[in-house]
């Protein structure tokens, strides 16, 4: 059974509560995410944008009749979901792709579903289980689904369901894709709620249950209480026997400046633990990075005051610049990082690379909008940092406007730069324009 719209908004919605935005089998657009999400609050899923790692809220519907009548409701939706799945199984075979109405009625399905309360989808899944009308991968698909929604609020019950209808009549264990993604999202939410228990479980369960939790159900444990206990996270990845590739997700939930002082202090903790060596250095400068590119995006002013805050070192610093992380910055925002740059960064035998950082930089400022570059450099007070802004500029809008470009290096001091600079734009002279160029290169004394 192909994922539709509606099971999208299903996934959606699980991934929206552990912040697994950029894990490889939920990766959907933005575009897409406002689509479902103003889908899903049609039928009672409650996505707040702003806070993609709250809670998701599943409506449930009202008294349907006491006990007895819900559980009747919960066969009646196993019922026409397994004679529909049958459908739709024909129709793929047949090789007809479902038209418009038949996607809406897979949406009705899926808030079905998630209506639900955690009794009737034990019944649900008992149903499906037994069920020989639909195909097994279909029937897997269902049920790991269906026990995606019960572990938003009984996680552990929707583990123990997920291995009691997985497990055929000689004991042996069958996951597909859709069971172990059931089987991430309650294991995350159990560690939401209760860490340590999850924990116990996953090394105490039996090796075949063990089995079944790979390394992105792990990684999705640590995504869970990062935000909230990142001192605790990192503890996991040691717990879990996870390699170091799992630091990402907890610094990725980082998401205020409190939040990212927390989780520094926690990473420096995690680095000190680490053996001395190259590959320490490495996690070092990669973990920083990723802290203070959320700090960048959030502006200028925030941004600034929270690395100063953070007692980062000379070296760190220079580390922090590298890699073009200030790609990330606001709109407007570009030309104060520069001259933050020329302030703050180290000196010495460094400033070479930080030149090349601040040229880069605005090389790319330029390229994505020269007049915002070209009226930040009109306004800023002459110093370093505007003369290697200045060059990269000149360079960058040369193969346009030459002419702006020469002007813009003859604001450079006397000297190489201004030589350098001058040279460089008589080598990427449009070719068109010929007379222009030699014209130049006699005023200046370029051979």
């Amino acid at each position: 059974m192909k994922t539709s719209i509606a099971l999208s908004v299903l996934i959606l919605a699980i991934g929206a509560m552990f912040g697994w935005q950029d894990h490889r089998h939920l990766s959907i657009s933005r575009a897409t995410h406002d689509k479902l999400a103003a889908e899903a609050a049609q039928f009672g899923v409650s996505i707040d944008p702003k806070n993609p790692a709250d809670p998701v809220r599943l409506t449930k519907r009202g008294d349907r009749g006491g006990r007895e009548g819900k559980d009747a409701e919960a066969r009646l939706v196993a019922k026409e979901l397994i004679a529909f799945a049958k459908e739709v199984d024909a129709l793929e075979e047949k090789g007809v792709r479902p038209d418009e109405a038949m996607q809406k009625r897979k949406t009705d399905f899926m808030a079905r579903i998630v209506s639900l309360d955690a009794a009737q989808l034990k019944i649900l899944i008992a149903e499906l289980k037994v069920s020989n009308d639909i195909k097994d991968e279909t029937r897997q698909g269902l049920i790991g689904l269906s026990i995606m929604t019960l572990a938003n609020d009984h996680p552990q019950a929707a583990l123990t369901l997920l291995i009691e209808s997985s497990t055929d009549s000689s004991g042996v264990l069958k996951i597909d894709g859709t069971g172990k993604e059931a089987i991430a999202a309650s294991l995350a939410k159990w560690t939401q709620d209760d860490p340590m228990g999850a924990l116990d479980w996953v090394k105490k369960s039996p090796e075949k249950f063990r089995a079944l939790v790979d390394d992105n159900a792990k990684r999705a444990m640590i995504s869970a209480v990062a935000a909230n206990d990142p001192k605790l996270a990192f503890q996991l990845i040691g717990e879990l026997g996870l390699k170091e590739d799992a630091v990402r997700p907890i610094l990725d939930a980082a998401r205020t400046p409190e939040g990212r002082t927390a989780t520094l202090a926690a990473f420096r903790a995690h680095l000190a633990s680490l053996p001395e060596g190259e590959a320490r250095e490495e996690a070092s400068k990669g973990g920083i990075r990723s802290l203070v590119v959320g700090a960048v995006r959030e502006g200028f002013e925030a941004g600034s005051q929270w690395i100063a805050s953070a007692g980062f070192t000379p070296e760190q610093l220079l580390s922090i610049a590298d890699g073009g992380f200030l790609q990330q910055s606001k709109t407007g925002d570009t030309g104060k990082w520069v001259e933050w740059m020329g302030e703050n960064l180290p000196e010495g035998k460094s400033n070479g690379d930080i030149r090349q950082m601040v040229r880069e930089m605005v090389r790319h400022w330029t390229a994505e909008d020269y007049q915002a570059a070209g009226k930040w450099l009109a306004a800023t007070p002459d110093g370093p940092a505007k003369n290697i802004s200045v060059r990269s500029y000149a360079e960058t809008v040369a193969k346009y406007e030459p002419q702006t470009a020469a002007q813009w290096a003859m604001t450079l001091p006397p000297g190489k730069d201004r030589d350098e600079t001058l040279k460089n734009i008589y080598h990427v002279w449009p070719k068109d324009d010929e007379a222009a160029k030699d014209a130049f290169a006699n005023e200046h004394g370029i051979k």
